[in-house]
């Protein structure tokens, strides 16, 4: 090794060249979150929160609901969904666009799409040209829900079909997934075949509770409650992991809206339930409705005085418990139903707090 020659510089000169290089620093890149956020975003709620209301230092991509298939493997764009301002947005700041498929009472042409290779492919062509002519960086699917033999089957055909011709793209397009959040659904789904096609598979590690259920109960537990077996995050990470997804491919979901019961407590027979917000949730008055913080399940619940009505939902404190949860378990990140409904003030509560949990300063 040859030592190296140091040259004397006068001080005068050092002073200058010092200056020099002060003046010409570039400022540091702001920081982004360490784990994936990925947000879901209807264009149907521009008026509540458009593109420059997001606070995209917080995501790394955006999931743009809904388009979905017909039973032909025709792709059907609804009136009103392209906001080519969002993806111009989230592009320069770097976040990802992917246009999710289904949703909710959006999924009837799933079967049909999926049922033979003709349908297949056309559907893939579609959307593979509509991704690229849109600036989309790739799609997620939300099937709710594949069930029975024959559309686990077809689901994984095309699954198949659809990561390898995006992932022969250069640069790849993503496929990504949102899942059931237990066995009851998630039977039908090869997640051990097709752990390898899908870069992300999302858990919808919520909704545990509702109009379905038999009883009141948490929203979404981080975990399981005084008995109750209708599950927990914590239950369907374990279950995740137990069909082999991936640890680096794995999310879990945090919910922007709590679900109330007209009944006077947890575990408790109801008439009725209906979705809220966050963002109407923390608007209630405190005086009226009393937070209590279940220590076993993670997560607050408010009861109205009268005990006419409870609401299950999360806040801050739970929110920021099920990230460390992510980072504990080594997960991939998480995924956020909906971006939005946390906003109050001009400030998006429950985001801020998953983007500084994840390293945002």
């Amino acid at each position: 090794m040859r030592t190296p020659v140091l040259a004397v510089v006068p001080a005068a000169l050092l002073l200058l060249l010092l200056g020099a290089c002060q003046v010409a620093q570039v400022p540091e890149e702001p920081s982004r979150p360490d784990r994936i956020v990925m947000g879901y975003y209807r264009t149907s709620n521009r008026a509540t929160l458009d593109h420059t209301g997001i606070e995209y230092r917080y995501l790394t991509h955006i999931a743009h609901a809904f388009a979905w298939p017909d039973a032909s493997g025709n792709l059907v764009v609804p009136d009103g969904l392209l906001y080519p301002a969002l993806n111009a947005a989230a592009r320069a700041a770097g976040v990802k666009m992917v246009l999710s498929l289904g949703g909710w009472g959006n999924c009837a042409g799933f079967p049909g799409m999926s049922a033979t290779p003709a349908n297949r492919d056309r559907f893939v062509g579609q959307l593979l040209a509509f991704c690229e002519a849109n600036a989309y960086d790739g799609v997620d699917i939300d099937w709710e829900f594949v069930t029975g033999d024959a559309e686990k089957a077809q689901f994984t055909l095309f699954i198949e079909a659809l990561a390898a011709a995006f992932h022969a793209r250069t640069p790849p397009l993503l496929v990504t997934m949102a899942a059931p959040s237990n066995n009851y659904y998630g039977r039908w789904i090869d997640f051990e075949r097709l752990a390898g096609a899908f870069d992300l598979i999302g858990f919808m590690t919520y909704d545990y509770h509702g109009e379905w259920s038999d009883h009141s109960g948490h929203n979404a537990p981080l975990y399981a409650w005084g008995g109750d077996d209708c599950g927990s995050l914590d239950g369907t990470f374990f279950y995740a992991r137990s069909r082999q997804v991936p640890l680096d491919k794995l999310l879990v979901g945090v919910p922007f809206f709590g679900r109330s019961f007209d009944c006077g407590g947890l575990g408790l027979p109801f008439t009725a339930s209906a979705g809220w917000s966050y963002r109407d949730i923390a608007a209630l008055p405190a005086g009226d409705w009393p937070r209590t913080w279940d220590g076993e399940a993670r997560v607050p619940y408010l009861r109205r005085t009268d005990g006419t009505m409870i609401i299950g939902y999360d806040d801050p404190s739970s929110v920021g418990l099920k990230c460390q949860y992510v980072k504990d378990k080594g997960s991939a990140g998480v995924i956020i139903w909906e971006l939005g409904a946390d906003r109050r003030s001009g400030t998006s509560e429950l985001l801020e707090v998953i983007g500084r949990s994840f390293g945002v300063d």
